[in-house]
Order: C-alpha cells, then structure tokens, then sequence
C-alpha cells in the first residue's frame, strides 16, 4: 500500500464548506444511487504539451461521520475506477478544518492505494512516476471539490 496526502485552501468558513460538501457528491450521483466522480490530472508535469490529461471516473462511496474528538467532520471515502482497469482503488479519509481564520478552512486527503500492474510491475510504475500521478491527481481532485464548494455557495447567495 502506497500512502497520498493532499490539501487545499478554502475562502470559506468551515461551516458552510461542512453543509455544502454532501452536496457537491450528490451532483454525481447517477439514477441508480452510485456516485461516479471524474478523476484527471494534466500531463505537463511529466514533459508532456500543455492542455493534455489522463483521466478515469471513478465510483466514490462516501460516508460522513465526526473526528475523535468531535471537532471536525471526517468522510470516509473509497473509490475504484469505473468499468475496472489497471487503475488503483483509494481508501482514506477526507476532512475540513481550520485554524484561527474564520472565514477560510481546508480540504484535505489521506489514504492509501494499491498500485495496479500486480506487485513487481506496479511497484516499479509507482516508484517511477505512478506515485506523483497519485499525488496530482489527489491534489486536482481537492481543487475540484473546492471549485463546486465555490460554485454551491455563489448560488445559494444569489
């Protein structure tokens, strides 16, 4: 198991992101109840042209509960790409927090993954370049929960 962590800023009060979040996961949900979210990361961070990306949907299941010291709201989320594939699957965490900053919060991942190609092959992807493509996509994936959290908000001020 391989672990990736990631986090962003949030110009949002930790409350309102806590009230908006299911929100954004049930604008993927598909009329038969699963959420399928699409992960993509950009490929020129691997000396590829600008404007080209991977990218897989994935079926998300999350499920909301409160930290150990009743802080925060933690979601267990997992994830296994759509369809199957040589894709790694997630387990881990997704939170919201903050410091002494109000009206700002953050969004962070931490999990593990199992990288796909069976144990030899899949070790040396990840050693190579497998594991900096969990970290972007991790980190992207952050940036669009943060972007639909923004989107929510607008419109439940207009």
């Amino acid at each position: 198991m391989e672990r990736v962590r990631a986090s962003v800023a949030l110009a949002c009060p930790q409350h309102e992101a806590e009230a908006l979040l299911p929100r954004v996961f049930e604008r993927y949900r598909g009329a038969d109840g699963i959420i399928r979210f699409p992960l993509h990361v950009a490929l020129e961070d691997f000396g590829v042209p600008l404007g080209l990306e991977i990218g897989r949907e994935v079926e998300v299941r999350v499920t909301r509960r409160r930290d150990e010291q009743n802080l925060n709201e933690i979601y267990a989320i997992t994830w296994q790409p759509a369809g199957g594939g040589p894709f790694p699957a997630f387990d881990g965490t997704l939170i919201l927090w903050s410091e002494e900053h109000p009206a700002a919060c953050y969004l962070e991942l931490d999990g593990t993954y199992e990288p796909p190609l069976g144990h030899v092959v899949g070790a040396a992807f990840d050693a190579t370049i497998g594991h900096l493509i969990a970290e972007r996509t991790a980190t992207q994936f952050l940036h669009d929960i943060a972007a639909a959290i923004g989107t929510l908000r607008a419109s439940v001020r207009t």
